[in-house]
């Protein structure tokens, strides 16, 4: 390995060309090196084979979705206008909003499907494949929506007809729009290349007690808001009006958010319950690394002073993978100056890819526990006590936990850290109330071995990787736990290169990860693939179509505001900003960080940076010519029959 030096080099012999040559080989040497950023980074350091797997993503350039964006806006005025210029061109008396029956079927309040129409066939415009193969994924699109729009005015016109009941038409466009969120993610599995079903049985199925904290909780919220929209109808009515109750009423705003409260506090004190006893078994914590020289020193002095608070032995793996720079050096040097770990090896791999160093690390291992954490992540003191202490009762698979961003690197970190206190801090522990965890960071995560060996070790050549292993384990049977006690701390992307490819990576994951693992959706009774799993394809729908919507709703707003007596420019902020806004607010001051409520603001706005991450994510998803290429084997080297697939 070549060193730095500050010696100076002197030809050995009187030739004087020799110190020429020299100065030439030193030249060559140093020019072979990889240039380093202030940080001791090599450039693009977070580029690796996992930024865009092959066979099941492309990487596409920014301008992609930059221009979708525009022939988005471009297409819903046209759609827009052309009702109105039917009527005033050829005195036709067009429905607004392709609506077929309402009470009143000229005016469609909210131009629900005019949006969805144009984003459906924005994206098929815009989807990597062939012309035949985006006209097929544009007649999909909109033979889906059509089917959903007919029956939802064909229920309206039914409950008008038998049962002397009119349905608001409000209440009809907020049908269509759920059959929306559902018809994007159903489309993108069945048409994109995607991993074939893992092959793992579905072993877990529902609960009654599960399912009784659903309905439940379900109840009391729904309570709650025919409570405020009746008896507190004037206070509902101006928090409406301020963009706070969704713009039309408490109704799903409302109650979506207090079920969310009751769940986190089930999950809350189910979690105390399942770190009462002490649980300290001896564990090998594995690390894969690929060029993070800048930051494995702390990584694996965090780790030392973990092991140092618990009570068991702590051996360390590091799975140095393909790096440029000198992480399997520093490596060692930092190992062999740790004082509290039972053993360490720094394990070098010539084939790229996380997930294959993670494989090759598993067959490294004999503890009956295995923690995964990145090179780039540092453990709080505890959180290796805290987190073992949940596999004192064995139905528990695997343990993740919060992961909070380092501190003081800038305003990034700051929006990041209050994304993580409502995702992991509160929807997570909310899902753990009945049983709902699929997926555990894998920054810090903690493994029973036997579960990962049974669920066939990790799959590679797919986003997601973490994900996919806790939701096989799970389907297996075994309970997943996020303890948001169990403290680690990430870096925070620096740049808009970086955070794109890491938020790209992460919401195409979502596809590769319900693809991989179908068979556990609306089936065996079980809550994950019930509740869970639809739950959060909506949530990625919703996420992906944010964006559009902000500027869909200023073009109604501005451009369509005589003709729609909704939505005003208080409902379009309010179901963009409203109720998050809150729900943010509440789950700042329940963790008594009030420093990070200034930074509101700013974490709204990056909800719509994100937003447009996620559009571009769906983007470079493959859609292949024909059926039989959209079935993608993903390496699972581990799995044994019969769950090979």
């Amino acid at each position: 390995m070549l060193k730095d030096t500050d010696q100076t080099v002197r030809p050995k012999s009187g030739n004087p060309y020799a110190a020429d040559a020299v100065a030439d080989s030193v030249q060559k040497r140093d020019s072979l090196k990889p240039r380093l950023d202030g940080q001791g980074r090599t450039a693009d350091f977070f580029r690796s084979v996992d930024s865009a797997p092959v066979g099941v993503s492309v990487a596409r350039p920014r301008w992609v979705q930059d221009v979708a964006l525009v022939t988005f806006t471009f297409l819903a005025i046209i759609l827009l206008a052309l009702p109105e210029l039917a009527r005033a061109t050829l005195d036709l008396a067009i429905p607004r909003d392709f609506v077929g029956f309402t009470a009143d079927r000229m005016n469609a309040v909210l131009p629900v499907r005019t949006f969805l129409l144009s984003f459906f066939l924005t994206y098929a415009v815009f989807a990597h494949g062939t012309f035949g193969k985006r006209t097929v994924l544009a007649f999909s699109f909109i033979v889906k929506f059509a089917i959903a729009c007919i029956l939802v005015d064909l229920a309206a016109w039914a409950s008008w007809r038998w049962a002397s009941a009119v349905w608001p038409v409000h209440f009809q466009q907020f049908l269509v729009g759920m059959a929306g969120l559902a018809i994007f993610p159903h489309t993108l599995i069945s048409q994109a290349r995607l991993p074939i079903s893992s092959g793992t049985p579905v072993l877990r199925g529902g609960k009654l007690h599960e399912y009784a904290i659903l309905f439940v909780t379900g109840a009391i919220a729904a309570l709650i808001a025919v409570l405020v929209s009746t008896v507190y109808a004037p206070e509902a009515e101006y928090l409406r009006s301020i963009a706070l109750l969704g713009g039309m009423g408490p109704g799903v705003f409302l109650a979506q958010q207090v079920m969310g409260v009751q769940l986190a506090l089930i999950g809350w004190i189910r979690n105390q319950l399942s770190r009462r006893r002490a649980f300290a078994p001896p564990v090998a914590v594995m690390i894969p690394a690929h060029n993070e020289a800048h930051q494995i020193r702390e990584t694996l002095l965090a780790v030392d002073a973990a092991a140092a608070r618990y009570k068991g032995d702590v051996r360390v793996i590091v799975m140095e993978n393909c790096s440029s720079d000198d992480t399997a050096q520093l490596a060692e040097n930092t190992l062999a100056k740790c004082e509290h770990l039972a053993g360490w090896r720094v394990d070098a791999s010539t084939i790229p890819g996380k997930a294959r160093a993670l494989n090759r690390g598993l067959d490294l291992i004999d503890e009956s526990f295995v923690v995964r954490i990145d090179a780039d992540t540092v453990i709080g003191r505890d959180a290796l006590r805290i987190g073992m202490r949940h596999f004192a009762t064995n139905a528990v698979g695997g343990v993740g936990g919060l992961p909070l961003p380092h501190e003081g690197e800038g305003l990034l970190s700051k929006v990041r850290a209050i994304e993580v206190l409502l995702r992991h801090g509160f929807v997570q522990v909310g899902f753990g109330a009945f049983g709902g965890v699929f997926g555990l960071p894998g920054m810090f995560v903690i493994y029973r071995k036997t579960a990962l060996d049974e669920a066939g070790g990790f799959t590679e050549g797919m986003n997601g990787e973490d994900t996919d292993i806790t939701l096989r384990m799970a389907s297996l049977g075994y309970r997943m736990v996020a303890d948001p006690k169990a403290k680690f701390y990430t870096e925070t992307p620096d740049s808009l290169a970086f955070l794109r490819e890491q938020r790209t990576r992460w919401f195409r994951s979502l596809y590769h990860v319900t693809a991989h693992n179908r068979d556990v959706l609306f089936r065996h009774g079980s809550v994950i693939g019930n509740v869970s799993l639809p739950f959060t394809l909506l949530n990625g729908a919703r996420r992906a179509m944010m964006t559009p919507l902000l500027i869909y709703g200023f073009v109604v707003f501005f451009l369509f505001g005589g003709v729609y007596g909704h939505p005003g420019f208080a409902t379009v902020i309010a179901v963009i900003m409203g109720m998050p806004f809150v729900l943010a607010l509440f789950v700042l001051i329940l963790w008594r960080r009030l420093d990070l409520i200034p930074i509101l603001p700013l974490y709204m706005g990056f909800r719509f940076l994100r937003s447009y991450y996620t559009l571009g994510s769906t983007l470079s998803l493959i859609y292949p010519g024909k059926a039989i290429e959209r079935a993608f084997d993903a390496p699972k080297p581990r799995q044994k029959p019969p769950f090979a697939s």
